[in-house]
């Protein structure tokens, strides 16, 4: 394996976590990557969580949401929408493809501070049992949106 002059996934206070798909099928696109690449399937998961938007107000949010993992390690998340407006739609608008690259975070809180504080804009904020994540989207990204993710009990 090549490596590169730089860090590209693994910075000091992040680490890669996933990529993001929003897709229309969810059990239609695991299959394709389980033939594709080999993707090892989670079960598929419903999940009902209120997001909470820039005015701070929640916002119904529900999806059908799996992770998939190759033999080296990559895992990509897919995330169909099944009742509000998800992180990933609020991007891709009805479209599929990548919406978001995630990494952990172990400070939740004082990476959103931190974000603020250099003018990133949280568009979404979101916690379940497992984990809670902020959704940060900037013309300086590129385009996608960045998922924080800090686990709560591990990953």
């Amino acid at each position: 394996m090549t490596r590169l002059p730089w860090p590209v996934l693994d910075g000091e206070k992040m680490k890669f976590s996933h990529i993001g798909f929003g897709v229309n099928d969810i059990r239609t696109t695991m299959a394709a990557y389980a033939d594709l690449a080999g993707f090892e399937w989670d079960t598929v998961q419903e999940h009902d969580v209120p997001l909470r938007g820039p005015s701070g107000e929640a916002e119904p949010s529900r999806a059908l949401i799996a992770h998939g993992t190759t033999s080296d390690g990559l895992v990509i998340e897919l995330s169909q929408q099944i009742g509000g407006e998800t992180p990933d739609q609020f991007l891709l608008r009805g479209r599929e493809g990548v919406s978001h690259v995630a990494f952990t975070v172990d400070d939740l809180a004082a990476e959103r501070a931190r974000l603020v504080g250099s003018g990133y804009r949280i568009i979404k904020e979101g916690s379940a049992e497992r984990a809670k994540w902020l959704f940060v989207q900037d013309e300086r990204l590129g385009g996608a949106l960045v998922q924080l993710v800090e686990y709560l009990n591990g990953p």
